[in-house]
C-alpha cells in the first residue's frame, strides 16, 4: 500500500503547489466570479476556476501510478480506469466551457451522459443491490447514481470549502473501507489521488477563500466520486451495506433531493438556482461562513462514522473519524465564541463613540 499513500503525497504537494498558478492564470484571462446575485455569499471577485489544479494533480498523480506499474500485471490498471480516465475528461472539458461561457443545460445533459455511457461501456456499472440483480436496469440505475452525486457536489459547493472539505473528508473514508475491504485496486489508487488534491486545494479554498473550485472541478470530484463508490462496491455488499456511499456522501445527496423536491412544489424548474440550499439556510441563521462550512464537516464526518462502521470494526479507523469530529467540533465552537466577542466588541465600541458625541 506503499505507493497508494504515495499517489496522496504526490497529488497533495501538486495540487498545494499548481494551485497558486491557476490563480494567477485566472486573474490574467478574466476568469472570474464577480458577485450578482443574492444567492453569491462572496463581496468581491473571486477567481473561479481554480479546481483546474485538482483535476491536473490528480491525473499527474495516477500518470505517475500507471508508469510504475503498467508492466506488472497484478497491480497495473484494467479497462475500467481508461473509462473512468476518458469519462472524467469529458465532465472536467464541460466544467471548463460552463466556467468561462455559460453552457446551457440541454449541453450540459449531453456531456454528462456520454461521461456516463463511456464508464458503463467499459465495465463500471451497478450491476446489483445486495442479491438483486437489476439485469436490464444496471444501465438506468448507473446513470441515476453518478448523475445524481455528479450534480449534488456541484450544488454543494456554495461556500468557501464547502465542496472541498466535504470532498475529502468523504474520500478519505471511502479509502478506508476500499482499503480494509480489498476492493478493487482502480478505486483505491482514484480515492487516494482525490484525497491528495482535495486537501491541497484547501488552503487556498478556505475562508476567506483565495479561489473557488469552479464547475470544472465540483462536476469532476461528484463524477468520480459516483465513479469510485461503483468501483469500490461491486464485490457484492448486503443491502444494507450498499447504504456507506449514501451516508458517506450523505451532506450533497439530501441537500440536492430536498432541493428538487422545493422547486417541483413551487413549479421551478428543477435545475434553477435558488437560495435554500442547507449552506444558505445556515447562513441565513446567522452563522458566520467558517461555522456553516464545520457545521457541515461535523455532519459529513458523523456520517462517515456510521457509513464505516456498517462494514469494519477497525477502531483505529473509527477513531480517526470520531477525532476528525472532534476537531470540527471544537473548530466550530471557537469560531461561535470569537464571533461573540466581536459582537461585544462593537456593541461596546459602538456605546462608547454615542457617549462621546
Amino acid at each position: 500500500m506503499a505507493i497508494v499513500y504515495s499517489i496522496t503525497v504526490i497529488a497533495f504537494v501538486l495540487c498545494l503547489v499548481l494551485t497558486p498558478f491557476v490563480i494567477s492564470m485566472c486573474k490574467k484571462h478574466g476568469l472570474v466570479d464577480v458577485p450578482k446575485d443574492s444567492r453569491r455569499v462572496h463581496s468581491k471577485p473571486m477567481p473561479r476556476c481554480g479546481g483546474i489544479a485538482i483535476f491536473t494533480s490528480s491525473m499527474v498523480a495516477l500518470l505517475v501510478y500507471y508508469l510504475l506499474t503498467k508492466d506488472i500485471p497484478s497491480i497495473a490498471f484494467n479497462t475500467q480506469f481508461w473509462g473512468y480516465l476518458i469519462g472524467a475528461f469529458l465532465i472536467f472539458i464541460m466544467g471548463i466551457i460552463d466556467d468561462i461561457f455559460t453552457l446551457r443545460a440541454k449541453y450540459k445533459f449531453v456531456f454528462e451522459l456520454a461521461s456516463i455511457l463511456v464508464v458503463y461501456f467499459f465495465g463500471i456499472r451497478i450491476e446489483n443491490i445486495g442479491s438483486l440483480d437489476l439485469g436490464y436496469f444496471s444501465l438506468p440505475v448507473t446513470f441515476l447514481w453518478i448523475i445524481t452525486v455528479q450534480n449534488a457536489m456541484n450544488l454543494i459547493d456554495g461556500l468557501d470549502g464547502l465542496a472541498a472539505g466535504i470532498t475529502s473528508i468523504s474520500a478519505l473514508s471511502l479509502l478506508m473501507l476500499f482499503i480494509s475491504t480489498s476492493a478493487s485496486l482502480e478505486a483505491i489508487v482514484i480515492t487516494a489521488a482525490i484525497v491528495g488534491a482535495g486537501v491541497g486545494f484547501l488552503p487556498y479554498n478556505f475562508n476567506p477563500a483565495k479561489t473557488f473550485m469552479g464547475d470544472c472541478s465540483s462536476n469532476f470530484l461528484g463524477f468520480t466520486m459516483a465513479t469510485v463508490t461503483i468501483l469500490g462496491f461491486s464485490r457484492g455488499y448486503t443491502a444494507v451495506e450498499y447504504l456507506s456511499p449514501v451516508l458517506i456522501l450523505g451532506v450533497p445527496i439530501f441537500d440536492t433531493i430536498f432541493a428538487m423536491v422545493r422547486r417541483a412544489v413551487k413549479r421551478r424548474p428543477l435545475f434553477a438556482p435558488d437560495g435554500g440550499h442547507v449552506h444558505h439556510r445556515l447562513i441565513k441563521a446567522r452563522f458566520t461562513q467558517r461555522q456553516a462550512v464545520l457545521i457541515l464537516y461535523t455532519v459529513t464526518s458523523t456520517l462517515c462514522i456510521i457509513a464505516v462502521s456498517l462494514i469494519t470494526q477497525d477502531l483505529w479507523k473509527l477513531g480517526l473519524l470520531v477525532g476528525m469530529s472532534t476537531i470540527f467540533i471544537s473548530l466550530w465552537i471557537a469560531s461561535m465564541i470569537k464571533s461573540r466577542d466581536l459582537k461585544v466588541d462593537e456593541t461596546i465600541n459602538n456605546k462608547f463613540k454615542a457617549n462621546n458625541t
